[in-house]
């Protein structure tokens, strides 16, 4: 069995597809996590972490009885 040079390009067009796919997905999500973060009005909406500040309420509160944990008097 003699393997020519046409038989060799299609094995590397068949092993090397998949990476290169991968590859453009890969770059085409690196690609809009940069344009998010270009077009963002405020650091919120580009996801930067941590942001400046801090929120205007807390999400959890903590209530031993009648007596809020952590909250200034």
């Amino acid at each position: 069995m003699t393997v020519d040079p046409y038989q060799i390009f299609l094995l590397i067009v068949l092993v090397s597809w998949p990476v290169v796919i991968t590859g453009i997905l890969l770059l085409m999500s690196r690609l809009e996590d940069y344009v998010t973060k270009m077009d963002a009005q405020t650091p919120e909406e580009a996801g930067l972490e941590p942001v400046e500040g801090q929120p205007p309420e807390r999400e959890v509160k903590i209530v031993f009885g009648d007596q809020v944990v952590g909250e200034s008097k």
